[in-house]
């Protein structure tokens, strides 16, 4: 179960980060970011990286 716990946080290191660089990217390519949407895209990117780390987990430890 340790083991598990560990792979588990880092798959959501790996999704958070590979989300935020994508996210990054989307930001540099259209150059009009303003902070509401820089704030709201930041919550997007922890929100969908915990959704996917949750999904990931299920799997993880058999639960489908």
């Amino acid at each position: 179960v340790l083991v598990k716990l560990v792979v588990l946080g880092l798959i959501w290191a790996y999704l958070h980060h590979f989300i935020a660089g994508v996210r990054h990217l989307w930001m540099d390519a259209t150059h009009s970011v303003t902070k509401e949407q820089g704030h709201s895209s930041a919550v997007a990117t922890l929100a969908s990286s915990v959704l996917l780390t949750v999904v990931l987990g299920a799997k993880l430890f058999g639960l489908y």
